[in-house]
């Protein structure tokens, strides 16, 4: 069985080696594994793993944005979120859908109705559909050459 919880520092480790390996999978472009004294300053309402067995198999992180896109409301509030990941062992089991599920309900529990992502995944049709199932709706699309 998976709990989805939110992260705490004793978890920092785990999400760092989680996050190297993320890294050592090469299917993001231009983003290094985050530190652990990154990820604890990071720790918050907004950060959430899964995990099985005291094991960490994914993690999950945003923060609360205030909108100057034109896609929100002027000086609305919105979720941004920065990072999904988990382990490959783990993935077909829903956690991603549960950790995003999960940041979505508390950012919607603090009276956040927006939210945003963005990706430079390699597989970027398969994120586009994983955030279409979550509400996402494409808003611009940047390509190169």
């Amino acid at each position: 069985m998976v709990t989805i919880r939110k992260c705490t520092m004793g978890d920092v480790p785990q999400v760092a080696a989680l996050s190297q390996r993320w890294s050592d999978e090469a299917v993001t472009f231009a983003y290094p594994a985050s530190q652990e004294d990154k990820i604890a300053q990071r720790l918050g309402n907004y950060f959430w793993v899964a995990e099985r067995n005291g094991q960490v198999v994914g993690y999950t992180h945003g923060t609360i944005q205030t909108s100057q896109y034109p896609v929100f409301p002027l000086d609305a509030r919105f979720l941004e979120i920065y990072e999904v990941y988990v382990h490959p062992d783990f993935r077909g089991d829903e956690i991603g859908h549960r950790l995003v599920d999960r940041m979505i309900d508390e950012a919607e529990s603090n009276g956040v109705a927006h939210a945003l992502v963005g990706s430079s995944n390699v597989d970027w049709r398969s994120i586009v559909g994983f955030y279409e199932r979550h509400g996402f709706k494409m808003w611009y699309v940047q390509m190169y050459r």
